[in-house]
């Protein structure tokens, strides 16, 4: 019997608060390497060696809906960091799948892209992302 993955089973913190209010989507919630490990350099004679990159970085996007109390607290913070960047401070953001045990870590975030505002006859969510200096992601083999 497989079990069904639901957002209410993983935890997504900022800088310590739980975020709630996601946008009912596929994507609500996704986090991506910034770049390649590595790659491999090939001199003239044909033999290659292996660039170990230093870039350990990642993005997260994260969807909310347009009242949760979460969507303020995004845009406060962003807020802050656009208006104050001599004062402004990178975010911690912890994320858990409480079903399988996956965790990823970004350390030193900061906003990159502001949201879109649109109204409509949807839920009109607003996609905020951030960049991480530092990721570390631990997989587990999920149950």
């Amino acid at each position: 019997m497989s079990n069904a993955f639901a957002l209410r089973d993983a935890v997504l913190t900022i800088n310590g608060i739980e975020i709630t209010g996601f946008e009912n989507a596929q994507d609500a919630i996704s986090i991506a390497p910034i770049g390649d490990d590595g790659d491999i350099t090939y001199g003239i004679d044909g033999n290659g060696v292996f660039v170990h990159s230093c870039n350990q970085g990642a993005t997260v996007s994260i969807k909310i809906l347009q009242h949760a109390q979460a969507n303020k607290m995004f845009m406060d913070l962003r807020n802050y960091q656009v208006k104050n960047s001599l004062r402004a401070v990178s975010n911690t953001i912890a994320f858990k799948d409480l079903r399988n045990g996956d965790e990823f870590l970004l350390t030193d975030c900061w906003f990159t892209t502001p949201p879109t505002h649109a109204r409509g006859t949807s839920h009109n969510g607003y996609t905020w992302t951030l960049k991480a200096v530092l990721s570390n992601f631990n997989l587990t083999e999920g149950k």
